[in-house]
């Protein structure tokens, strides 16, 4: 295997200090050290905790030696090994992959001699991922106490990731309230204040997680227009008039702002290219319906550095999308 096995034979002394047994500050500092712990216990050349959404596979945290991989890296879900696990295709732990799987690789080129893949769960019933355990070579089957250690640390990492998750739902519902004093007063939307601030908040859950976010930008068309034909007070009725149809079509969790005069934005989390394109589909037709023209534009987390770098692309497809009406 990889790396050489270090597990304690019984006969030398263990001292644990104060700082060694001290709590673990998150969910990312409990898999990290988890990961090396597992290394060690199994020798294999990688050991990760990778998230599963949607049709991706990220690897969130990396601990390796000569595989190639790291943490942040994303492969399609269909050329991974760990969803055929959680799928039951094949086993948690496999020694020799070209008995199984003789062409799946990880990475470009990197063929996958043995396998440990063990679930990750938010809950009985939600997937958040998996521990995933790679060798280059075939390796002996491992010991009883060996997969029931992977399994136990897969199961702790559940509750620690849980608890926090938890946690993190009690902060955005505070978050929420205090959302309240940023509001715009004209849509009851947030105001640009609120947004720069929900944005900033959920890059680092994304950082940290791995959840996948778009931002969708709205703009009003031909509203200066209508101020200086009807006045300000049909503008203002046409701004009302879109925050509701936006507001009603959007998710209980999207975040929804009006970010400028005319301009909206929306972030959708958790949900796939597929269906932020869907939810924009169902946007434009609602607006259509109420009377309001806009233009629209979408960029996704997965395509930019950051939430605010995806915003500014979202802006430069709704003005791509405005210009070509001209």
């Amino acid at each position: 295997m990889g790396e050489e096995q270090n597990i304690p034979n019984g006969d030398e002394p263990f001292y644990a200090s104060a700082e060694s047994l001290r709590p673990l500050c998150d969910f990312s500092e409990a898999s990290q050290l988890a990961l090396g712990y597992i290394r060690k216990l199994t020798g294999f050349q990688l050991c990760a905790v990778a998230r599963i959404e949607q049709h991706e596979f990220r690897f969130l945290h990396v601990n390796e030696d000569g595989i190639g991989v790291q943490s942040g890296d994303t492969f399609d879900i269909d050329e991974s090994v760990c969803p055929m696990v959680v799928s039951g295709r094949i086993a948690n732990f496999v020694p020799d992959m070209s008995k199984v799987h003789p062409s799946i690789l990880v990475g470009s080129s990197r063929k996958i001699g043995a396998h440990i893949g063990v679930p990750i769960l938010l809950d009985q019933q939600r997937l958040f991922g998996t521990i995933c355990c790679i060798n280059s070579t075939p390796v002996p089957e491992l010991l009883s106490f060996q997969a029931e250690s992977v399994s136990l640390i897969a199961q702790m990492l559940s509750t620690i990731l849980m608890l926090e998750l938890r946690s993190v739902d009690q902060v955005r519902s505070y978050e929420r309230v205090k959302m309240e004093s940023e509001r715009d007063e004209l849509t009851n939307l947030l105001n640009r204040r609120g947004w720069d601030r929900a944005i900033l908040q959920e890059d680092s859950l994304i950082a940290q997680y791995g959840f996948s976010a778009s931002i969708v930008v709205i703009d009003i068309d031909n509203l200066k227009t209508v101020n200086d034909s009807k006045g300000h007070q049909a503008g203002d009725e046409i701004i009302r008039k879109a925050a509701r149809v936006i507001g009603q079509t959007s998710r209980s969790d999207d975040v929804v702002a009006r970010t400028g005069g005319d301009e909206f934005a929306v972030l959708t989390k958790g949900v796939s290219p597929e269906g932020t394109d869907a939810f924009v589909r169902r946007l434009k037709i609602a607006l259509t319906v109420a009377g309001v023209q806009a233009s629209v534009g979408i960029c996704s987390s997965a395509s930019a550095t950051s939430l605010s770098e995806a915003w500014d692309k979202a802006d430069q497809n709704m003005y791509l999308s405005k210009r070509s009406k001209s």
